[in-house]
């Protein structure tokens, strides 16, 4: 998970390091016709805690503006601000698993990153006889989904086959299965721009079965390689599509965290030079020397028991107050360990790799000090 998109989170002018952030978490789903007056009444009780806690007016008008804007499409909304502004905001697709408010040196943003399911770009393809429907789906890095739908006319006659009898029924027949390959010709090349457009990983087939197969023979070796078969005739925005899709996005991701394990085992077992590190200590010594590339989290969140010490600079943090003192950072500030991590990763950089329990174990990062390890961009020798 690259973090680019938090860069403007932490843009802090000089003298400004300190002031705190308004974090919140705010369950939006409309599940009655008074489901205003119920986000409503759940803002008010998270705008009294933050209130209580030092909240200024300003932040949390700002704040409630941007929480309670109505869409009944969104199901829960993210809101990070401070200084009388909001500075940056998101959604979820469903409810946040816990509503949370809260005021601190740096955004809580990790509940938002563990929250968003994996977004692949990809185009669904719902083939007929009769033509094709199109869904290019692309993701931004907050997880936001946009779609582009494509329509395909297929050739226009024959396209049922019918028994005609007589000599000419024969011909009728080839025909027909000539207006069937050439909707298929269309489809698929329409297939292949719309993946070259969006950057698809993979594509999902469905619709006709004669038609799909037809479909697939036609598309390139790579592309057909990456696609996924929905064995229904349903349109392309239906909610099978969209499950369909979710598992090939899962099981990617999987995918991508087993190997992951498996690198980090082969840097640390390895005879050469250790390209990784383990631990929460050693982790933030690799961000705050910028070598660290990847940085993998366990689903067991042992690594924010502490809280570590943070300056204004994007990777100050250490969970020895004297390690940032050394560098420079003449008032440290303790905050919560998730936080601190996210925003040196997105300070330097680096990606987040959030690894969940059913990941499989094959280097089995539970065993690792912390919870956390990193990928080097150098020898370890080098921190």
């Amino acid at each position: 998970m690259h973090l680019d998109f938090l860069r403007a989170l932490y843009d802090d002018p000089p003298g400004e390091f300190g002031s705190r952030y308004v974090s919140v978490y705010l369950d939006t789903t409309a599940t009655t016709a008074a489901a205003a007056t119920e986000v409503a009444l759940r803002w008010r009780a998270a705008r009294e805690r933050l209130a209580a806690a030092g909240a200024d007016d300003a932040t949390l008008d700002a704040v409630e503006r941007a929480a309670t804007l109505r869409d009944h499409a969104v199901r829960a909304r993210v809101v990070f601000g401070r200084r009388g502004a909001v500075w940056l905001e998101g959604t979820l697709p469903w409810p946040p698993r816990r509503e949370l408010a809260s005021l601190a040196p740096l955004p809580h943003v990790m509940p938002w990153l563990a929250q968003l399911p994996p977004r692949v770009p990809h185009v669904r393809v719902a083939a007929t006889k009769a033509g094709g429907r199109l869904l290019a789906v692309s993701a931004n890095e907050a997880g936001e989904e946009s779609a582009t739908v494509t329509t395909v006319e297929g050739a226009s006659w024959p396209v049922h086959k019918v028994s005609a009898g007589g000599w000419s029924e024969q011909r009728f027949q080839r025909s027909t299965e000539e207006t069937w390959a050439e909707t298929a010709k269309r489809i698929a090349a329409a297939t292949v721009a719309a993946a070259e457009r969006v950057h698809a990983e993979f594509v999902v087939v469905g619709g006709d079965v004669r038609e799909r197969m037809m479909v697939l023979d036609m598309l390139p070796p790579a592309v057909r390689a990456a696609a996924v078969i929905l064995d229904r005739e349903v349109a392309a925005d239906d909610a099978e599509f969209d499950a369909r899709a979710r598992e090939e996005e899962e099981r990617r991701s999987a995918r991508q965290a087993g190997a992951l394990l498996d690198e980090l085992a082969g840097r640390l077992g390895g005879a050469g030079e250790r390209r990784a590190v383990t631990g929460l200590a050693d982790t933030l010594t690799a961000l705050r020397d910028g070598l660290a590339s990847d940085v993998l989290l366990s689903g067991e969140p042992s690594w924010q028991a502490e809280a570590v010490w943070i300056g204004p600079g994007l990777a100050d943090a250490a969970t020895e107050r004297a390690a940032l003192v050394e560098r420079g950072v003449a008032a440290p500030l303790q905050g919560r360990t998730d936080a601190a991590l996210v925003r040196a990763v997105a300070g330097t950089g680096a990606e987040l790799h959030l690894l969940s329990a059913d990941t499989p174990p094959t280097a089995g990062i539970a065993d690792v000090a912390d919870g956390v390890a990193a990928l080097l961009r150098a020898p370890a020798a080098a921190l």
